[in-house]
């Protein structure tokens, strides 16, 4: 089985090839272990990977609040009410791995994680945010109802 470190590097691996990846990456009082982003034609994607010994609850609730605080409306609509009107949409990622298992409370906030907010009747975009969490111990990834889509893809990389 992999450890944490190797999945780190494969996802560091996955992200370079179309991200611009930075590291270490301070957002706030937090620090991540990795920063990925993307844009492309106004869409734009925004990657946060942490690597922690066990993800705990407050870690998932410091990640919506960084959403809400600090991504959404500084690194999406730079400090306006809404992005630019071309803007498409933008996804904002939490990827965590966790070395030891992931506690069940835990488990159950990602999984009813939901962030979505649309701009001026959706003529400037929309942005969701969304969360991916590997379980080091068990082998496992848990992710948001979002993230759906980008659990084929991490389980890829696993």
């Amino acid at each position: 089985m992999i450890d944490a470190n190797s999945l780190f590097k494969r996802l560091l691996t996955y992200y370079s090839n179309d991200y611009d990846v930075i590291r270490p990456y301070q957002l706030d009082d937090t620090i991540y272990d990795a920063y990925a982003a993307y844009s492309h034609f106004n869409c734009f994607e925004h990657a946060f990977i942490r690597s922690t010994l066990t993800l705990s609850k407050r870690d998932i609730l410091r990640f919506r609040d960084q959403v809400t605080t600090i991504i959404e409306p500084w690194m999406v609509c730079a400090g306006e009410s809404s992005p630019p009107q071309n803007h498409i949409y933008t996804y904002v990622t939490g990827v965590f791995i966790s070395e030891k298992r992931i506690r069940d409370d835990v488990r159950r906030i990602i999984r009813r994680f939901r962030y979505y907010r649309g701009y001026g009747y959706y003529k400037s975009g929309y942005c969701q945010a969304r969360i991916a969490a590997f379980d080091m111990e068990t082998g496992s990834l848990i992710v948001s109802p979002a993230a759906k889509e980008l659990m084929l893809e991490y389980q890829r990389v696993l």
